[in-house]
């Protein structure tokens, strides 16, 4: 049986580009690693993952220091990057690219008169200020519901937060630093509804138990089949970490 903790990570200074966290944002982990600190049970065995970006490291990295620091009896695990737990992702270049790396190439983008591609009329049809509506869930609510070409579907980005949840440890509790959308995408499929977008160090329970799993947010609990078989449409690399790594532009 193994105990998995998707964390949204804390406040960030916007979506324009991979940014770090606010002041603010790091108050948020600081309280969210006092709740986890008596919570956990003594002696625990810890995994410490975290998506690629600056601000889910940034949540990671304040999470872990501030359980070594309140809790001397567990057993931390040292900060482990996991792309299978990273941010929304985006098609360009042919490669899948996280999404707030990409709206940073696209502020830098200038048509000179020419049509824009259509990789920047879709991101622009996703969002067009890259920072203070993205906090509001505005973009993300557009993305539960609209058919696109190139941002990676809600139901994708769950197959892909199983496939990490199948990879850890089952002796540890793992903590995750990861994002919205995959916490939003991972429990709408769950839970059968979509329940909104996850506040900044909200956190999705799964405790999973052999081929079942127990899957709790906000009040409601569900036991869902793990998922080991994938659709045909869907490449098994994708799900692989190895195979995901980051790509530069």
């Amino acid at each position: 049986m193994s105990r998995v903790l998707l964390i949204r990570h804390g406040e960030t200074h916007g979506y324009f580009d991979d940014v770090g966290l606010t002041e603010h944002g790091e108050e948020q982990c600081r309280a969210k690693a006092t709740e986890l600190a008596g919570d956990l049970p003594t002696g625990a065995r810890v995994a410490m993952v975290h998506a690629p970006t600056a601000r889910a490291t940034a949540t990671a990295r304040t999470l872990r220091e501030v359980l070594a620091a309140r809790r001397d009896d567990l057993d931390l695990g040292d900060l482990r990057p996991d792309v299978r737990f990273d941010s929304l992702q985006f098609l360009h270049g042919g490669a899948a690219r996280e999404s707030s790396g990409v709206a940073a190439h696209r502020l830098r983008f200038s048509a000179n008169g020419t049509p824009a591609p259509d990789w920047v009329r879709a991101y622009d049809q996703f969002d067009t200020d890259y920072g203070a509506g993205s906090r509001l869930g505005g973009p993300i609510d557009r993305w539960m519901t609209l058919v696109g070409l190139h941002f990676e579907p809600p139901q994708v980005i769950a197959y892909r937060a199983w496939a990490g949840i199948r990879a850890q440890d089952p002796d540890m509790i793992t903590l995750v630093a990861s994002h919205s959308a995959l916490l939003r995408g991972f429990a709408a499929a769950a839970l059968g509804h979509d329940p909104g977008e996850p506040r900044n160090l909200e956190h999705v329970d799964v405790v999973v138990d052999g081929d079942h799993a127990r899957v709790a947010f906000r009040g409601e609990h569900v036991d869902v089949e793990v998922p080991t078989e994938l659709p045909p449409w869907l490449d098994p690399s994708y799900l692989d970490a190895e195979e995901r790594a980051a790509r530069p532009w």
